[in-house]
């Protein structure tokens, strides 16, 4: 069946979202409000495709794919029109930014669903502006509760467009995600390397293997179970990964802002606000951002239980 959908950032993931849809009604959202080209390379075959400029019509679908601290201000843009959206799909990196989103919604009186999704694809932007898709996988997306604390399933009567598979507790993904991420973003744009790098340099891989832990006893403290162990899963990551940069890296490379408070900032966050210490989290956004995160200096006035630390 083919549904209107709308891109809201065209960089590698919403270019690589365009070709994969190209058979439904797409529409381009941008800045300039004009038509967009996207072009992807794909096995060495060259495919252009061009996006109408979305002038408002119904969608059924909204993707967003701007960097997640860009969110709220990219959709602020569209607010006169969004009445006209049914679902609004959020395909980016990190945690935090949906229950934002959210609110705002609720605050400016729009009703439409709100969905998360994350994607094992690789893609990267040449410097002629071709896309190039490095590698297949999977991209999985959701509804978000209507309480973003509610561990309910979604309606299920709604499925998101193939390829994207639909699945019941899209936090759960989220939370094994972020996991990964929180390990390997921060410690590359650190020590500026590729991903397969942290496994093979003998002064960073002490220190991945560490912040694994970490976040692993952060998860059980926290009650986010893990379907799988964090130094197996991440290492596995990085070394499927090992010739690419993070998109971490590729911000700090390019000199635009990252992701982190949304990865490891969102860490620090719930760790603080459960009292619980994350001593090299802490460390690694000092080093990387050159301050301390907000919450560990909140979290400095109250007793704080120390990560590894069991509560009864």
């Amino acid at each position: 069946m083919t549904v209107s959908i709308g891109i809201l950032g065209l960089g590698a993931v919403g270019t690589l979202m365009a070709h994969h849809w190209q058979q439904h009604c797409l529409y381009a959202l941008t800045r300039q409000q004009q038509e967009a080209s996207c072009r992807l390379e794909d096995e060495g075959s060259l495919a252009t495709l061009h996006l109408p400029a979305w002038q408002g019509e119904s969608l059924d679908w909204l993707l967003v794919c701007t960097k997640a601290a860009a969110t709220l201000d990219a959709l602020q843009l569209w607010r006169p029109r969004l009445a006209a959206v049914k679902r609004l799909l959020l395909l980016q990196n990190g945690m935090g930014q949906h229950q934002q989103v959210q609110q705002w919604l609720d605050q400016q009186g729009l009703s439409c669903e709100l969905w998360a999704a994350i994607s094992t694809e690789g893609a990267w932007r040449r410097d002629d502006g071709v896309i190039v898709r490095a590698g297949k996988g999977e991209i999985l997306a959701g509804r978000i509760p209507i309480s973003i604390n509610s561990e309910k399933s979604p309606d299920t009567t709604v499925t998101a467009p193939a390829p994207c598979k639909t699945v019941d507790n899209i936090q759960q993904y989220q939370r094994e995600k972020l996991a990964v991420n929180a390990v390997i973003n921060p410690l590359t744009a650190l020590y500026r390397c590729r991903n397969g790098e942290l496994l093979e340099h003998p002064d960073y891989y002490p220190h991945f293997k560490a912040l694994c832990a970490e976040i692993g006893d952060l998860y059980q403290q926290l009650g986010w179970p893990l379907a799988f162990d964090p130094l197996t899963r991440i290492s596995a990551v990085a070394k499927a990964t090992a010739t690419n940069r993070s998109s971490t890296l590729q911000d700090h490379l390019a000199g635009r802002p990252d992701e982190l408070a949304y990865i490891t900032g969102y860490l620090l966050e719930q760790a603080a606000a459960a009292t619980i210490e994350l001593p090299l989290c802490a460390q690694l956004w000092q080093q990387v951002r050159g301050e301390p995160h907000p919450a560990t200096l909140r979290a400095t006035s109250n007793p704080v239980i120390p990560v590894g630390a069991r509560q009864p």
